[in-house]
């Protein structure tokens, strides 16, 4: 079995070592969406694997289209109404429209990471949306709800509708 392989089965069973090369990320991502049908894997250890380490990852592998492929083979489902959420995201992110996948319905939770962690390259933003049922792809794992209070909602980008800034942060 080569790294690849061991790469993306560590990642169905929740394990991600953040020590490992970022150049191996995008074959990981690329093996677990053509393999997930015959892949087996623990929705909820990946799920908590994403809350976890996401910005990470999206860092590493550098394809959304990809990363949505696998959130949407590896995530548990979404089952509810559509919601207005809040993102607070970087300004340059925004700007390239390469909004994130991670939304809550706490607009202070946003607010905090649009004045905090994603204005530190560029300044951030706090974005404002409603997320239709087909754009919400995860609810809030117990660790985002209980543990961190963030209760992120993983989505779609693509299918968030009525973005609209709500608050703009100096970059840090």
């Amino acid at each position: 079995m080569d790294r690849i392989e061991n790469l993306a089965l560590e990642f169905c069973k929740g394990i991600y070592d953040h020590k490992v090369e970022d150049k191996f990320w995008p074959k990981v991502f690329y093996y677990l969406s053509k393999n997930a049908s015959v892949l087996s894997f623990d929705r909820g250890a990946v799920h908590t694997l994403w809350t976890v380490n996401g910005g990470h990852l999206r860092r590493k592998v550098k394809n959304d289209d990809l990363i949505l492929d696998v959130l949407l083979n590896f995530l548990p489902k979404y089952e509810g109404e559509g919601l207005i959420l809040y993102r607070g995201e970087c300004r340059f992110l925004f700007e390239d429209n390469k909004i994130g996948f991670c939304w809550t319905p706490e607009e202070e939770v946003a607010r905090m990471f649009a004045s905090g962690l994603n204005s530190i390259e560029s300044g951030g933003v706090l974005l404002k949306v409603f997320a239709p049922q087909q754009a919400i792809i995860s609810s809030p794992n117990e660790h985002s709800a209980k543990q961190m209070q963030e209760y992120e909602y993983t989505c779609n980008p693509q299918l968030l509708e009525n973005i609209e800034v709500i608050g703009t942060y100096e970059k840090r």
